[in-house]
């Protein structure tokens, strides 16, 4: 057993050896340690810590009325599998940020992918744009935030030629974090292009729950993500080592005259599309794994009911959770994390948390800061999941972004300029993504405060 103390948690205090050796604890307690807990923890300090004034105190942070004491059981049995890493969507943020000039671009790309001072995300989700249609989509032209979501495709018409060209803000950020280190690269759709679906528009179907892809476009659709793919690792040198046709297809949000992509697909379509897209990886010769399919609890159940599931090798799903905590956080997590995991067991896949943040969630800094972390933990604990992927590291609402930089409008980035910098919730994310690192193995943990808590092994020590 590892006891923790209040006195192990200030500044210049040496943690117990078998931390400073293997074991990376982190949660609620933890958040608060500073530059010499990360060197003891690592077994020397390679990366940058926060810095005090820009911490709370435990009593500020601590859900767990944190007394002076703590008892810690780490077990030696993995949860789950290899740690994958931290990450996050490109959509939208960065058909807004790809674009502005090379000082402010270069600061952001900093901040969010370099290891050292940033937060070192290594996994980055790129949207494959269905393109959009003026007058289909009036809301993607609002002078507003609205005016990111309109991702750009690579197809505009059904009888033109691709155009290459298209795109380019969200490919210089993922270029970008390529410079920077990023490993791991994902492609994903919301929806197919506007001349494949029902309705003329990416937003969704007339009729909200209406799938919106045309059956005759089914191949078609397939063909155009993958040859997207092809087309990175051959143009730009970006191997996607895993394609996601859909996004939260089974929970039937969608509806045209919105103010982003989306489309609503059934079991039986999905399926079919599943089969096609995996065809075409293969007809290309294409290393990139199919996986699927970014739902949440409830419709990741339904997965083993989707045909020709198990062509996908692993399982992507979201993790917002604060709409159902009338039953309490406890309950809540166990029942809908516990859902994920048990189908992800069922069906013999590895669990990633492709889309995770603060989703309607209110209240103070604090409150919103407390509810990442726990979700974070929960993630590992409950779910098992291997990796964490954050849907916006850049927002305008300062629950999700980690970075302060105001933007401008319109979107030819005139005007003064203000520099980006990181704000309180990138440091609390620093916690995790600099002390879990790609490698490193979760494990059971027990603790006085066991939602608070999770623990890596460190192969490297």
């Amino acid at each position: 057993m590892t006891t923790i103390t209040r006195s192990s948690l200030v500044r210049g205090a040496t943690l117990n050896a078998a931390l400073r050796t293997a074991l990376l604890v982190l949660g609620f307690l933890e958040i608060t340690a500073h530059a010499t807990i990360v060197a003891a923890a690592r077994g020397g300090g390679s990366r940058r810590a926060p810095p005090p004034d820009l911490l709370p105190s435990l009593e500020q942070l601590s859900t767990c009325k944190f007394k002076g004491t703590i008892n810690v059981t780490v077990s030696p049995e993995f949860v789950g599998t290899t740690w994958r890493g931290w990450g996050t969507s490109l959509a939208w943020f960065a058909n807004y940020v790809g674009g502005l000039p090379k000082q402010e671009l270069s600061t952001i790309l900093d901040l969010l992918f370099e290891p050292i001072n940033g937060l070192g995300l290594n996994i980055v989700r790129y949207n494959i744009g269905g393109g959009h249609h003026k007058k289909q989509s009036p809301q993607f032209y609002k002078n507003s935030e609205s005016d990111w979501r309109g991702m750009p495709g690579f197809k505009p018409t059904e009888d033109g030629p691709y155009d290459w060209s298209a795109d380019e803000r969200q490919r210089n950020v993922l270029l970008g974090a390529k410079e920077r280190g990023a490993n791991v690269f994902e492609a994903f759709s919301n929806s197919p292009p506007w001349w494949m679906t029902v309705s003329g528009d990416v937003a969704g179907a007339a009729w909200k729950g209406d799938t919106n892809l045309l059956p005759e476009y089914e191949g078609a659709f397939a063909d155009y993500l993958t040859t997207v793919v092809a087309e990175f690792a051959t143009r730009w040198g970006v191997t996607f080592d895993s394609l996601e046709p859909f996004n939260e297809a089974l929970e039937r949000f969608w509806h045209a005259g919105t103010d982003h992509e989306g489309c609503t697909f059934n079991p039986p379509e999905m399926g079919r599309v599943i089969k096609y897209t995996s065809d075409a990886l293969l007809a290309k010769g294409l290393v990139t794994k199919l996986v699927g399919v970014d739902s949440w609890d409830g419709t990741t159940a339904q997965l083993p009911q989707v045909p020709n599931h198990e062509l996908l090798t692993r399982i992507n799903v979201h993790a917002y959770v604060n709409r159902y905590f009338s039953e309490g956080a406890a309950v809540s997590y166990e029942r809908r994390f516990g859902t994920i995991r048990d189908t992800a067991k069922l069906l013999g896949r590895e669990v990633w948390v492709s889309e995770a943040g603060p989703l309607s969630k209110s209240g103070s800094f604090w409150d919103v800061s407390l509810f990442m972390a726990r979700n974070v933990i929960e993630t590992v604990n409950i779910m098992e999941a291997s990796a964490y992927v954050i849907w916006q590291a850049y927002d305008l609402g300062a629950h999700w972004s980690f970075v302060d930089f105001p933007p401008n409008y319109p979107p030819d980035y005139r005007g003064k300029m203000e520099t980006p910098k990181a704000n309180k919730r990138f440091w609390i994310f620093k916690h995790f993504t600099m002390l879990a690192e790609p490698g490193s193995k979760p494990l059971k943990v027990g603790s006085d405060c066991s939602h608070g808590m999770t623990a890596f092994y460190s192969p490297e020590g």
